[in-house]
């Protein structure tokens, strides 16, 4: 499947995430990741809320994804609105948004459902510019299929399954859970979470994903184009 992308077509498919703080962190690093995202076509940067601003402000016609109660949920429903507000404010692109994971574990369908209906309220017509984070490493398979049924008829964008951190890798498995519990909504998935190989980019695309969120999108770049000349090299 992926040898029958263009490298182009590939990157677009590519979510990069910035949203590390260690030693290399660096306004020159920064500056380095957002040029890259330009020059090799990916579909957004994923950047945190304190990091938006300045680039939408430098770059404003790089597609911006921001995180959202990011890595573990554990904002208030009020606290995220509140971030959506002033995302809204500096121009932010898509939202990836972690879910109330204490209600996902224990089933609580109500306060689930009730924060996802703000979400979309808060964005109305624009609300398909949600990624919602349902965690599915840490979900049972029961659990996961509960969610994503809760969350199907809901008008936004994609599902995400992890924001990876400090979590197991998400499987090909989960996905492929999450498309068979979607059928026929608009909904799609963005695969997240461990996807460091062309390999498991594969396995996620096959397995029902339409994007992935990754944190070395250069290094797949490079391996996708290397992957097409040896394709093309062969049918010579």
């Amino acid at each position: 499947m992926l040898s029958d992308l263009s490298t182009a077509d590939f990157a677009a498919r590519l979510d990069q995430a910035y949203l590390k703080v260690d030693r290399d962190t660096s306004p020159d690093e920064l500056r380095q990741q957002v040029e890259q995202a330009l020059a090799l076509g990916f579909r957004s940067l994923c950047l945190p809320p304190i990091l938006v601003a300045t680039v939408k402000h430098h770059y404003p016609q790089l597609r911006v994804s921001m995180v959202v109660a990011y890595p573990l949920g554990l904002e208030t429903t009020a606290a995220k609105l509140f971030a959506i507000h002033e995302g809204e404010e500096i121009g932010v692109d898509e939202y990836d948004v972690v879910l109330d994971l204490y209600a996902i574990k224990a089933k609580n369908r109500e306060k689930l459902v009730r924060e996802v209906e703000l979400l979309v309220e808060t964005l109305g017509e624009r609300s398909r510019r949600l990624k919602l984070i349902v965690e599915a490493p840490i979900l049972t398979d029961q659990e996961l299929e509960w969610v994503v049924e809760h969350l199907k008829g809901f008008p936004v964008g994609y599902l995400k399954t992890s924001t990876g951190y400090g979590r197991n890798p998400t499987r090909p498995e989960q996905v492929s859970l999450m498309r068979r519990v979607l059928g026929a909504s608009e909904i799609g998935i963005k695969a997240s979470g461990g996807i460091r190989t062309l390999e498991e980019c594969e396995a996620m695309f096959r397995a029902g994903a339409e994007i992935l969120g990754v944190s070395r999108g250069p290094e797949l770049v490079e391996a996708h184009r290397q992957l097409v000349r040896q394709t093309l090299s062969e049918e010579d």
